[in-house]
């Protein structure tokens, strides 16, 4: 037997036993160190490479966040009173994992919310399930958020939210809007300015413990929303829905419109719409109710729509005021088709053409104006174009290019029809006519302002374009004066003041594709004071019945009624019957170059002003009314700023004057008035 032989040098040979024993011990070592290798990795993995999806993990299992809605802007008219806010509002939400007797809560609570049993079984179920967080009621009334609250229920819990309110209700709702359930606008101006009007929302963060029961909740404060400041006045918004809704039910239309806009600027001061609805409970109502008329709505204008045609025939000289102009005995021939008037005329001056209303007669000019011509005009007015008013869903309208006109259409757009028109294209050209001849960018928003009062956003006068020169204008408004003052608008007549206006009745097309000989629209557009336009108002009442149901018969009342209420509002001084006052100037210092002045000339028949008025007298503390009136006898051209009572002028008090001077009156509360007994 061979032995292996011993290492010399080994001064202590290791037994084969020990060797063994080494190597296992190297190997544990080693195996150790690997294990501590990969743990090592393992924890820098954990701890720092995937440390922030972890913390998010552990975040969703042991919290809940809650998105509150912010508080969002008021939107009030321009005087600053309320028409949308928001208010406080107590949510109720339950801890299904605190709640022993899903079924006897979700009774007690369906009886003091109201809700019926299919409502009660869901919140049954909700209450069944192993979650830490369900809503009961989102935005709750004050009398179920009580009676809840008086129930003491275990797991039960109220947070406060927002929702919006109405305080006038249907006042102006559809140029409102409204919101829904999760705070969002959806319709109006509450969708149209939603980004800023929203603000930033709240955010509660419930906490959990390992058997997920809440330990605690922290809050994030929400960011109010800005104000919207309309252009829209209060005041004159509810005389324009009250007149509205008495002709309504006078009349038995299915529907009505009113604008109210001030020709110098473009603001609209009223837009209302029949039938409405109530935006504090919008589901109530047909979705046709939330529609804004006034903007999404086009229809045949009818023979308001002459103004038009009149206004580019004298501004082309095609036709003389007083020309006498062959009516055909009431009816007249277009390629093989016989046009009828409303009434037997034979020969009538243009004024009367207007006056009377005669369709043939208007026709005769728009064939003098031809299609190129007569198509530019009525583009330039603004037609076949939206208006670029700050409302979600405006309609352009309807005017095809004269390519795509039959041998009837000439004809047919110089009466109003082949034309679709909405209420405020239609307000916003008649102001172009009523302004000097500039037509103007129909505006609803006066400014945006934080809900500090700071000032985010102001919106400026824009004028578009110059459709008319001023001669136009002066004999255009003294053949509107004559339609209110002895033709089909008689009663459009204000006491005390003058007039200019247009009827309109216009068929409309029934269910063969036909003109119907029983329905039409009745409508009347006009301007007061016609020398000094303060006012451009439209109406139009939606297939009227009865007897008399034409514009001069339904319309033209609406509108005296709804002038006659907004001008003694705004304190527009009468007309003197003694001397015709001259419009105040217009200057838009701050929308177009300066060169860009629209002149408002002096009527060639007015009588020489007093040449001495005297010295400017002191009008403040006085009604706005009293002292419009004093300045006016005076010869001075007032213009108001404000509502209220006169707390500045100018000129200042004792200053000299003359005659045609402008004088502007600023008008607000005066604090340091005394207060008489309450």
């Amino acid at each position: 037997m061979e032995r292996t032989p011993l290492n010399p040098l080994d001064p202590h040979p290791a037994a084969p036993g020990e060797r063994l024993v080494r190597l296992r011990l190297m190997l544990l070592a080693l195996s150790v160190c690997l294990w501590g290798v990969v743990v090592f990795i393992r924890l820098v993995q954990l701890q720092v490479l995937e440390r922030v999806s972890y913390a998010r993990q552990a975040a969703r299992q042991s919290e809940r966040t809650i998105n509150l809605d912010s508080r969002r802007g008021a939107i009030v008219d321009r005087n600053g009173h309320d028409l949308a806010l928001s208010v406080d509002a107590e949510s109720i939400y339950a801890v299904p994992q605190e709640i022993e007797d899903p079924e006897r809560a979700a009774v007690h609570l369906a009886r003091a919310l109201s809700l019926d049993t299919a409502a009660r079984k869901d919140l049954q179920v909700q209450l069944a399930k192993n979650r830490a967080f369900v809503w009961v009621k989102r935005k709750a009334d004050p009398r179920h958020a009580r009676a809840v609250r008086d129930l003491q229920l275990p797991g039960i819990g109220f947070l406060t939210e927002n929702r919006r309110y109405y305080p006038k209700r249907e006042l102006a709702s559809q140029v409102l809007g409204y919101v829904g359930l999760d705070n969002t606008g959806m319709s109006g101006i509450e969708y149209a300015f939603e980004d800023e009007i929203r603000g930033k929302a709240a955010k509660v963060t419930v906490h959990i413990d390992a058997r997920r029961r809440p330990v605690g909740h922290t809050e994030k404060p929400s960011t109010d929303g800005n104000t919207i400041v309309l252009t829209l006045d209060e005041t004159i918004q509810h005389a324009a829905e009250k007149e509205l809704e008495r002709s309504m039910q006078e009349t038995s239309s299915i529907a009505g419109v009113a604008v109210v806009m001030d020709p110098r600027t473009g603001e609209v001061l009223a837009m209302a719409n029949r039938p409405t609805f109530n935006p504090n409970r919008f589901a109530a109502y047909g979705s046709a109710r939330w529609r804004n008329r006034v903007v999404a709505d086009a229809y045949e204008p009818g023979s308001i729509f002459k103004i038009f045609t009149a206004a580019a025939g004298l501004q082309e000289k095609v036709v003389d005021p007083d020309e006498v102009i062959d009516c055909g005995r009431g009816s007249i021939e277009v390629a093989g088709t016989v046009i009828n008037d409303h009434h037997v005329f034979d020969q009538l001056t243009f004024r009367d053409v207007i006056a009377k209303s005669s369709d043939v007669g208007v026709v005769r000019i728009a064939q003098r104006l031809g299609r190129e011509n007569f198509n530019r005009y009525l583009t330039e007015f603004g037609f076949g174009t939206a208006t670029g008013v700050e409302l979600p869903g405006e309609s352009a309208g309807l005017l095809r290019p004269p390519p795509r006109w039959s041998a009837l259409s000439l004809p047919s757009l110089s009466f109003g029809q082949e034309v679709g028109v909405t209420a405020l294209q239609m307000a916003s050209a008649v102001s172009a006519v009523a302004n000097g001849g500039y037509l103007m960018r129909p505006q609803i928003v006066k400014r945006i302002e934080t809900s500090t009062g700071a000032l985010v956003k102001e919106g400026k006068p824009v004028a578009v374009r110059r459709v008319l020169e001023p001669g136009t204008i002066d004999t255009l408004t003294e053949i509107l004066k004559e339609v209110v003052r002895s033709g089909t608008g008689k009663r459009a007549a204000i006491p005390g003041f003058v007039v200019a206006g247009k009827t309109g009745t216009a068929q409309k097309v029934d269910a063969s594709g036909r003109y119907s000989m029983i329905d039409h629209v009745a409508s009347f557009v006009g301007y007061v004071p016609a020398s000094r336009p303060a006012l451009v108002i439209l109406v139009s009442l939606d297939t009227p019945r009865g007897a008399a149901n034409q514009g001069g018969d339904v319309a033209a009342p609406l509108f005296q009624r709804i002038a006659e209420q907004s001008l003694r509002h705004l304190a527009v001084p009468p007309d003197d019957p003694d001397r015709s006052l001259r419009m105040v100037e217009y200057r838009p210092t701050s929308i177009v170059p300066a060169s860009f002045q629209p002149q408002a000339a002096e009527p060639p028949t007015a009588p020489a002003a007093p040449a001495d008025p005297g010295l400017m007298p002191d009008l403040r503390g006085r009604s706005a009314r009293e002292a419009a009136l004093m300045a006016a006898r005076r010869g001075l051209i007032v213009e108001l700023k404000g509502s209220g009572r006169v707390v500045g002028q100018a000129p200042e008090p004792g200053t000299e004057i003359e005659a045609g001077a402008p004088c502007v009156l600023t008008l607000g509360r005066d604090s340091s008035a005394s207060e008489g007994p309450q």
